[in-house]
């Protein structure tokens, strides 16, 4: 019987042990970019090489915050492939300082599953600032929100153009003034159109400035449009107060339709026991909803909770109302 010679007896072992893997290489997997204007673009790019002997499927971009948006050419990558991520980081609203953004890049090779961590760090400084810097709107309708632009420079910037988009929502200044302080303030003000489509979706509002630092600020604005509905509740929250031993007035609130049909109260569901909710038809084609409060279920620190209004007429819907009952 024949011997295998001993050098290739040890090279087919190796091959068995160390089968083919992948490797992502980072070139730089901390990147420190010093100063930052809050506010001003940030987008820096972690380059990196498979630089093992198999192929590589990036499957998940995890990020520490919302503030930062990462961005990937491609998913899978050959042995020798290059390539790149970019990370765009939101920088408008946050505070000065130091920062570390992070995100932590998951591959696998085969069944292997490996993950490392990228660190964006930088220095926030605030020259200018909008408030608010991330916008949400929830409406059934046409809608106005206003922002606030601080510039706290000597020398301040003056606003060119406000655009957004979509075409249904639109941006204005409005006017400019100064604070207590003696900082330029521009006040924004934005409208959302009737035609809105329902749904959510994620906008942006840009506005454009003469300054070469700050030539455009953008702005992240959710748009959650949501059906009419057919019955409105006034007040749209119920805020109660208990003097220390004595009973909790009650409040009467008035379910009104928005058609000709009367509205029908089926159930109301309150989230803590010591919610008490009676309810009537009228006046007229209104119900109404008297909120009170059990003295003996109340919480000593007072109480922040919620009640659900289900209507049968003149449509199946659900209501929601915060209650909240602060103790005097």
């Amino acid at each position: 019987m024949r011997r295998m010679p001993l050098v290739l007896t040890a090279t087919l072992l190796a091959l068995f042990a160390n089968p083919a893997r992948a490797d992502l290489s980072f070139a730089t997997p901390t990147i420190d970019v010093g100063e930052v204007r809050s506010g001003a673009p940030l987008r820096q790019r972690f380059t990196f090489v498979n630089a093992g002997s198999g192929a590589v499927e990036i499957t998940d971009l995890r990020a520490s915050c919302g503030c930062v948006r990462p961005k990937l050419d491609k998913r899978s990558y050959a042995p020798g492939d290059e390539g790149a991520v970019l990370l765009e980081v939101h920088t408008l609203g946050q505070s000065a300082g130091e920062h570390d953004w992070r995100l932590h890049v998951t591959y696998h090779s085969g069944a292997e599953a490996r993950e490392v961590e990228l660190v964006l760090h930088g220095r926030i400084v605030t020259e200018v600032t909008v408030q608010p810097a991330v916008l949400t709107i929830f409406t059934e309708r046409a809608a106005a929100h206003e922002m606030a632009l601080t510039d706290l420079r000597a020398r301040p910037l003056t606003v060119t153009g406000v655009y957004a988009s979509s075409p249904h929502l639109k941006g204005e200044v409005k006017e400019t003034t100064t604070d207590g302080a003696g900082h330029r303030v521009v006040r924004i003000g934005l409208s959302l159109g009737a035609a809105y489509p329902e749904g959510r979706y994620e906008e942006t509002v840009a506005i454009l400035t003469d300054d070469a630092v700050y030539r455009e600020l953008t702005v992240p604005l959710t748009v959650v449009k949501r059906p009419k509905q057919k019955v409105a509740a006034s007040p749209g929250a119920v805020s109660l107060a208990a003097a220390r031993g004595q009973p909790v007035p009650s409040r009467i609130v008035l379910l009104r339709p928005a058609g000709e049909e009367a509205v029908a109260v089926e159930s109301v569901e309150a989230d803590d026991p010591a919610v008490v909710c009676t309810w009537a038809a009228g006046p007229e084609n209104c119900a109404t909803l008297k909120v009170g409060i059990d003295r003996t279920k109340l919480p000593a620190d007072g109480l922040r909770s919620a009640i659900h209004i289900h209507i049968s007429k003149p449509a199946p819907d659900t209501i929601t109302l915060p209650v909240t009952c602060r103790v005097e």
